[in-house]
C-alpha cells in the first residue's frame, strides 16, 4: 500500500501486480512485464532484488501440488493451554520439521497453535501428531482437506485486500511429473525462479534441457494440476497486508458442497477448502477459507460480505496473531 509505494516506488506495486496477476508463461518473463510497464528490464529485475531483499517479495515461480509427490496433508490445531513453554516447545518441533509448512498461532479460544503438516501417509501423520501431543501435554484435532477447491494466495496491492489470481484451482489427484516425462527435480526447480533476465537458463542447463523445453515443460505439469497459481509469491505483513483471518463456516442444512463452492466464488478468498476431523465429529465448521486485508475494517467487510452471500449455518474468524515458521517457501 502507501507504505510500499513510498519506500520503493509505484513501480514496485506495478511490478508486483504484473507478476501475481498476469505472469507471462515465456521463457523471459521479467523482460516482457519490463516492457509492459515501459522500463528497462535490468531496472524491473534490481527492483526485485530490493524487494525480496526486504522481505516483501518470497520468491517468483509455481506452487508445487504436494498430492502429485504422494504425500498426504493436514492441519493441526493444537492447545497449549496458555503454557509459553508448551508453546515455544511445539513451535521449536516444526520449525526444525521441512514438512510443516504454515505454523501461526491465532485466536482461537481453545486452538491456539494450527500447523499445517505433510507426511507419507494418514497413519504416519497421525502418529507423529499424536506422539508429539502426548510428549507436550497438548490436545489437537486434525482437520483433513476432503476437496480443496481454490488455491491461490495472491494480494490486490490497490484495493488492499487478497485477491486470487488466475490459476485457483488445484488438482484433487494429479500424475507424478515421471508419468508426464519429466523428473520431479525439474518440478521441484520451478517452484523459485531466479531474479535473472533469463530465469529457466540455469533450470535448463541442469536439466539437459533448452529454455523454451522448460517453459513448455511448466505448462504441461501446469495444466495436469502437478504445478499451480504461477507468479510473484508475497509476505502479506511485509507487503502491507497484517490482518490474516482463517474464516471457518459450519454447513447449512442445504450441505458443504455448496456452501464451499460458494466461497470458492469470492474473489479475495485464498484458500478454499472442505475439511473432515481426526477424531470424527471433533470439529463441525468444516468449510474453511482465508482472507487477508490491509486493515481490520476491510477484513470484516469481506466475512460480512461471505456471510450474507453463503449464509452459512454460523461462521467463526480465527485471526493470525504471529507466524511461527516465517519465510518458508510454500
Amino acid at each position: 500500500m502507501a507504505s510500499l509505494v513510498a519506500r520503493l516506488g509505484g513501480l514496485a506495486v506495478e511490478a508486483l501486480m504484473e507478476l501475481q496477476y498476469r505472469f507471462p508463461l515465456t521463457p523471459t518473463p521479467y523482460c516482457d512485464v519490463a516492457h509492459r510497464l515501459g522500463v528497462e528490464p535490468d531496472r524491473l529485475v534490481s527492483t526485485l532484488r530490493e524487494l525480496s531483499r526486504l522481505g516483501v517479495l518470497k520468491r517468483v515461480g509455481f506452487y508445487l501440488n504436494y498430492r502429485s509427490t504422494g504425500k498426504v496433508a493436514a492441519l493441526v490445531a493444537y492447545s497449549t493451554g496458555g503454557d509459553k513453554r508448551k508453546l515455544e516447545a511445539l513451535a521449536a518441533e516444526y520449525r526444525s520439521d521441512p514438512l510443516a509448512t504454515h505454523v501461526y498461532l491465532r485466536d482461537h479460544p481453545y486452538y491456539d497453535v494450527w500447523v499445517v503438516v505433510k507426511r507419507g501417509s494418514r497413519g504416519e501423520l497421525e502418529r507423529h501428531t499424536a506422539t508429539l501431543a502426548s510428549r507436550l501435554g497438548l490436545d489437537y484435532v486434525i482437520l483433513y482437506s476432503r476437496r480443496t477447491l481454490k488455491l491461490s494466495v495472491k494480494y490486490d496491492l490497490l484495493e488492499g485486500i487478497s485477491r486470487s489470481g488466475p490459476y485457483p484451482a488445484v488438482h484433487p489427484s494429479p500424475p507424478r511429473p515421471e508419468e508426464l516425462g519429466y523428473p520431479a527435480s525439474l518440478a521441484r526447480a520451478l517452484r523459485v525462479l531466479p531474479l535473472e533476465a533469463r530465469p529457466y537458463r540455469r533450470i535448463a542447463a541442469a536439466h539437459g534441457m533448452s529454455e523454451d523445453e522448460v517453459v513448455e515443460a511448466a505448462r504441461v505439469m501446469l495444466e495436469a494440476g502437478v504445478l499451480g497459481d504461477p507468479g510473484a509469491a508475497l509476505d502479506g505483513h511485509r507487503a502491507g497486508f497484517p490482518e490474516n483471518g482463517m474464516v471457518v463456516m459450519e454447513p447449512p442444512s442445504s450441505g458443504e458442497e455448496g456452501l464451499c463452492s460458494c466461497a470458492a466464488g469470492l474473489p479475495y478468498s485464498t484458500h478454499v477448502v472442505l475439511r473432515e476431523s481426526v477424531p470424527p465429529g471433533a470439529w463441525r465448521h468444516t468449510c474453511y477459507f482465508m482472507v487477508h486485508a490491509v486493515s481490520r475494517e476491510k477484513l470484516a467487510e469481506a466475512v460480512r460480505h461471505a456471510e450474507s452471500t453463503c449464509r452459512p449455518r454460523s461462521l467463526m474468524v480465527i485471526r493470525s496473531l504471529a507466524d511461527l515458521k516465517p519465510g518458508v517457501v510454500r
